[in-house]
């Protein structure tokens, strides 16, 4: 099959870079495998990199404002779609959704299949332009059993769908021995910090993160428990206001902010527990998924479909969102019984491995271009 994988971000794309470059890995000795993106992307950055794999450098820009910008990136896709004749266009957001659409009215000839991945867990609107969109496309995969109910109560009801929750490398990541996982934290933290139970992210600080609420959890810990405690976040940096913050309740000393990495294992190496703590937006979290795979028990809120990752005492624990008082209470009681936290990790991997892999995620997401053949 000829398939065609767009997405609209201009920089990091988060969670869809990930999602993309793992199909385009995964399928492309068995498949001719297009990825479309803007050139200032990450996605195109990393794809170009891929044997067999063909990045195309396409805009697909969103506001009116763009009006200008709009048919010129809607005429090179219409000439890319009639040159190629692909199979299946797979789309990941609104703007290069919306603009494969509009690309293909009036097409001459067989038109590829739509399939259209609902990333995150925003309301789909009911407008006429929706409505379109939703007309013309043909399967919704649905990251998580939340998002496909927003999908079954929306437009797209008629749509075949099908959850296919996101896989990870379980062969990259992957637990670490004794002496790899305290080198880390001897690295990232120093000396003095050492024997501290990490509290770690790789989700940043973006507001509906809810990164500062595990700040504002710990800090709320008596301070025999809080000193025990350092917190690792890689990602987006703190902005000037939640410095602030973080400077108000005393945090500063206990957090290490790494910012941006290409590579995030060696700090979830160092990691004893792992964090996921959103209240809108999120999914399913590929962050979650791999720390779980390197063998970190998680925290996750009970937003969306992320206590679709864990089992609450066994593998992970699921609090409130939005509520660092839970958080606190939760803490308290990892505090207290913190010889569960290796037992608890061998499950998260294990749970990973059998779950989360990224060749079912891969196999499963081929199925359904091939069901739209038959």
């Amino acid at each position: 099959m000829k398939i065609l994988l767009t997405n609209f971000h201009y920089g990091r794309g988060g969670g869809h870079d990930t999602y993309i470059l793992a199909i385009a890995k995964g399928l492309s000795r068995r498949h001719q495998i297009f990825v479309a993106a803007p050139s200032s992307s990450r996605l195109f950055e990393k794809a170009s990199k891929l044997e067999h794999v063909t990045t195309l450098p396409l805009e697909f820009p969103a506001k009116l404002k763009d009006a200008g910008r709009m048919i010129s990136a809607w005429r090179a896709l219409r000439s890319l779609l009639e040159k190629e004749r692909f199979d299946v266009v797979h789309v990941n957001g609104s703007p290069d959704h919306r603009l494969v659409v509009f690309s293909l009215m009036c097409f001459k000839g067989r038109k590829p299949r739509i399939v259209l991945t609902k990333h995150n867990s925003i309301a789909i609107k009911s407008d006429f332009v929706t409505k379109i969109r939703a007309r013309a496309t043909d399967d919704v995969i649905a990251v998580s059993d939340s998002t496909a109910s927003l999908v079954r109560d929306s437009v797209y009801r008629h749509c075949s769908l099908i959850t296919i929750k996101n896989g990870v490398d379980t062969d990259d990541f992957k637990p670490s021995d004794a002496a790899e996982i305290a080198a880390a934290r001897k690295s990232l933290l120093g000396e003095s910090k050492a024997d501290k139970l990490v509290l770690g992210t790789v989700t940043g600080f973006d507001w509906y993160k809810g990164t500062m609420d595990v700040i504002a959890a710990v800090s709320a810990l008596p301070p025999s428990l809080r000193e025990k405690i350092a917190v690792v976040v890689v990602g987006t940096e703190p902005s000037a206001e939640q410095w602030q913050v973080i400077d108000s309740v005393g945090m500063r000393s206990q957090l290490e902010v790494a910012g941006f990495v290409e590579d995030v294992k060696p700090y979830i190496r160092a990691f004893d527990i792992g964090f996921v703590t959103s209240y809108a937006v999120e999914t399913v979290s590929f962050a979650c998924r791999e720390m779980m795979a390197m063998g970190k028990p998680v925290i996750v809120s009970s937003y969306s479909g992320l206590p679709e990752n864990v089992r609450d005492g066994v593998d992970g624990w699921v609090v409130p969102p939005h509520d660092p008082d839970s958080l606190t209470r939760a803490l308290k009681g990892i505090l207290e019984r913190g010889d569960r936290l290796a037992d608890m990790g061998k499950m998260a991997r294990a749970k990973a491995v059998d779950e989360f892999s990224q060749g079912l995620f891969v196999d499963r997401t081929e199925m359904v271009y091939r069901l739209s053949q038959s």
